[in-house]
């Protein structure tokens, strides 16, 4: 996917198919930076830790939009 389309997707609790074929749960969100802007993935629970608290130890994995293949959200 591109940035414009996984950009609808930001911020909410969605199943993601990765080009690799493994499907994950999570949330992924922007981050920008002096040289551009970075995508990141974490479970919904450490996203929502991370929300809370930005200095506390989360998991998060660099994502590149172009490995997401599909995106559905599935919250409510």
């Amino acid at each position: 996917m591109d940035n414009s389309t996984i950009r609808d997707f930001y911020n909410k609790h969605c199943r993601f198919k990765l080009r690799s074929g493994k499907e994950v749960f999570g949330v992924v969100w922007e981050v920008e930076t002096g040289a551009g802007s970075r995508v990141y993935f974490a479970s919904v629970r450490d996203y929502e830790r991370f929300q809370s608290d930005p200095q506390g130890p989360i998991a998060v994995i660099p994502m590149q939009p172009e490995e997401i293949v599909h995106a559905e959200s599935i919250a409510s």
